[in-house]
């Protein structure tokens, strides 16, 4: 059974333990969310003695762990198998091998059908063990140049034109700074209602974080809409919203694109 090396051994040297846990553990793995290099070296050690991967797309993650020579048997864990797979994963953990959970980026659980497996373990009293690392809600917020004290995820917002207008409004007095993940055919819905209900308001757009395209811009929704070209369907694309504050000084726009090599 694999075990995690990253803490000391308790028990001291040599001696057989006297009480082994029956049960493997579940590992809940961050992967990188656009350079395979920020993995952490953990992440990687353990992923190299693991009995299986459940991953939410497992041709990401053979990408992922080819490129750091890493070979693992892999299993799909996504929405559309996981009241199949979870009892599945179970019956391995209960026979003392341990398990990965990886997302096909970023952290497992954060916006990802992992909590089923999560809170099975937790039930079936097997030990969960997190392995953190990258996150595309606190890289987002981190170069957004908005306080990150006080935050609010909530996933997606409403792709309905009425649904998204009444949840803008809502927030429009809200003082804590927000992030959201937006398909890319919404984002000029999403700028355009932004004009119209929060149009003094500093807007964060990230695309593909840390990848050789990756590209912020900032400014008002106005400002926005008329600077971001259309984006492919296939980025990821994370906004973050400044929080509310009366007679907050307005900044210029800007775009940046950033070099990851």
């Amino acid at each position: 059974m694999a075990r995690d090396g990253s803490q000391p051994n308790e028990r001291g040297g040599g001696g057989k333990a006297t009480t082994p846990c029956p049960h493997g553990t579940l590992y809940v793995i961050s992967t990188p969310i656009g350079h395979p290099d920020d993995i952490t070296l953990r992440a990687l050690a353990i992923l190299r003695r693991i009995a299986i991967v459940a991953s939410e797309d497992p041709r990401t993650t053979q990408l992922l762990l080819a490129h750091h020579g890493v070979t693992a048997t892999i299993t799909s864990y996504g929405p559309s198998n996981r009241h199949e797979k979870t009892p599945l994963l179970l019956h391995r953990l209960m026979q003392g091998q341990d398990v990965a959970l990886v997302s096909d980026n970023g952290t497992p659980v954060i916006y990802d059908p992992g909590s089923l497996l999560v809170t099975a373990a937790h039930q079936a009293g097997i030990p969960v063990k997190s392995v953190p690392g990258p996150s595309a809600i606190t890289a987002a917020t981190a170069i957004s140049g908005f306080s990150g004290d006080a935050i609010i995820f909530e996933g997606r917002l409403p792709s309905t034109g009425p649904r998204l207008a009444q949840y803008l409004s809502r927030i429009k007095k809200e003082c804590r700074t927000l992030v959201f993940y937006v398909r890319p055919k919404t984002l000029p819905v999403l700028l355009k209602a932004l004009g119209q209900i929060l149009p003094s308001r500093q807007i964060a757009v990230t695309v593909n974080l840390t990848t050789t395209e990756e590209t912020l811009f900032r400014g008002t929704p106005g400002e926005l809409v008329n600077q971001i070209e259309p984006v492919s369907n296939n980025s990821a694309v994370t906004v973050v919203i400044e929080g509310y504050r009366e007679g907050s000084q307005h900044y210029s726009s800007s775009r940046r694109r950033i070099s990851t090599r």
